[in-house]
């Protein structure tokens, strides 16, 4: 009969059996009526999770009419060959380890957020990249010409290794563009008919959730930010009003000062120091900046850092499975899923087929230029364009000085981290805790470094 001619286009989801971002990443391929007709493969290793997740995606195919062929499994390897996409976002034990990983610190009177960056942020690493190497040495073999969306933190150093271990082309996605837009809502709450809270403090509160997300989406309906640096820790260089193009970051800086002092003061602080406002919300600044890591100090107290919320996510995470449960049965209609928000992968997949040039406010790529001060190689978070070749970052020019050095140092962190991970060297983990800023003493970074690798032994087998 000769070669069969491939008609479908094909999605593998790696993660899929995750109940907040397999069901957010299924809802938007679903309902995205330009992905219709394609094939999704589901991959998960826990074989209930992602055999759920297909039933719905099967009543959805069904309910609205997407023509979608689909499949799932917990052998990705049945499913890597002829794959034209691939989302990723895989997490070993997340909560668990997410707060071991913050206690060990804390005996070495280091108290951070404990997720992308410090000390914590190279041990969380090591465990998500050591999970991705070998999916990647199996996409490099079965599918070398796929386009890859990472969502897996941390972003900036699991983007690290792609770039390093795999010759695809591949983008980091990351939602924290959208707390600028919540710092600038906040900021100009008169002119957009805002009321600002009593308490405006970010908390991990369903209730906050969705304020926060009502401002920054009415924010962005009047402003647009271009913001650069790298994942989590991006600065705005640009604030124009959609409608004029006129330029109000000078009129925003005079608004901050108005802003409720208990309302990301470590943003204000920042802001007030250099010039520039960071983009990500404390929480997530915090994690790079040794301002707030002193735990004899108490500055994470001063400050107000507000750690993750482990018990909100059981909570959300076992309400998310009771509603896909009931989604499954039959006892709740799936319509209202048609209204959630995404992850924006199925945007990034559409308009790479359509060769849209579709706008991006941020995207996660090898930097080759757009930030003429960072390493060409580094991954960066920019504006881009989604072409029908991938993604193309904007041309940034510099950033300011003082903002591409803590930059660059945490550049530094991330190839040492990879390289540390791949080789199993644990004294190229002893060099990058000396150079953290979180850390100012070598035996800490030594003993630390020590303590963090013999309580994730198992999850680390390069360094068995």
């Amino acid at each position: 009969m000769g070669n069969q001619v491939k008609t479908r286009k094909k999605i593998v989801v790696i993660g899929a059996g995750s109940a907040s971002f397999g069901l957010s990443t299924l809802v938007g391929i679903m309902r995205t009526k330009a992905l219709h007709g394609m094939e999704l493969a589901l991959v998960d290793i826990n074989v209930d999770s992602v055999n759920r997740i297909k039933k719905l995606a099967k009543i959805l195919n069904e309910k609205w009419n997407a023509n979608i062929i689909i499949s799932a499994t917990s052998n990705r390897k049945e499913v890597l060959p002829g794959a034209d996409y691939i989302i990723i976002s895989i997490a070993i034990d997340r909560e668990e380890c997410w707060k071991s990983d913050y206690e060990i610190a804390l005996k070495y009177n280091i108290s951070h957020y404990a997720e992308n960056g410090g000390p914590a942020g190279f041990i969380h690493s090591a465990r998500n990249i050591s999970l991705i190497l070998p999916i990647l040495e199996d996409i490099n073999k079965l599918c070398p010409n796929v386009f890859l969306l990472n969502f897996t933190n941390p972003m900036q150093r699991v983007c690290t290794a792609i770039n390093k271990v795999a010759s695809i082309k591949f983008v980091g996605m990351c939602h924290q563009i959208y707390f600028g837009y919540f710092i600038l809502g906040m900021a100009f709450a008169k002119e957009l008919g805002i009321n600002i809270k009593e308490d405006p403090r970010f908390v991990w509160k369903d209730e906050f959730m969705d304020y926060h997300f009502k401002i920054s989406d009415k924010a962005m309906e009047y402003f647009d930010i271009k913001a650069a640096g790298i994942n989590h820790f991006t600065w705005m260089l640009d604030v124009r009003e959609k409608k004029t193009g006129r330029d109000i970051y000078g009129v925003l800086k005079k608004k901050m000062n108005d802003l409720p002092p208990e309302f990301e003061p470590l943003t204000q602080e920042l802001f007030k120091i250099f010039d520039y406002i960071p983009v990500a919300g404390d929480c997530h600044i915090a994690e790079y900046l040794p301002y707030t890591s002193d735990l004899y100090s108490e500055t994470f107290k001063k400050f107000d850092i507000q750690m993750y919320d482990f018990k909100w996510s059981y909570r959300r995470r076992d309400k998310m499975w009771k509603d896909i449960e009931m989604m499954i049965s039959g006892e709740r209609e799936v319509d209202y899923l048609k209204n959630a928000r995404s992850e924006r992968a199925e945007i990034i997949i559409e308009h790479i087929e359509k060769n849209s040039n579709l706008y991006e406010s941020s995207v996660n790529i090898p930097n080759k230029g757009c930030i003429k001060n960072l390493p060409d190689d580094a991954i960066v978070d920019v504006p881009g364009v989604i072409t029908g070749n991938g993604i193309i970052g904007l041309a940034i020019g510099d950033l300011p000085k003082p903002i591409a050095e803590l930059c660059n140092r945490q550049l530094i962190l991330n190839d040492l981290t990879v390289q540390a991970v791949i080789d199993g060297n644990i004294k190229l983990v002893y060099q990058l805790f000396a150079l953290d800023p979180m850390i100012n003493n070598l035996d800490t970074a030594v003993n630390l470094a020590d303590e963090y690798i013999k309580a994730n032994i198992k999850y680390l087998p390069s360094f068995q």
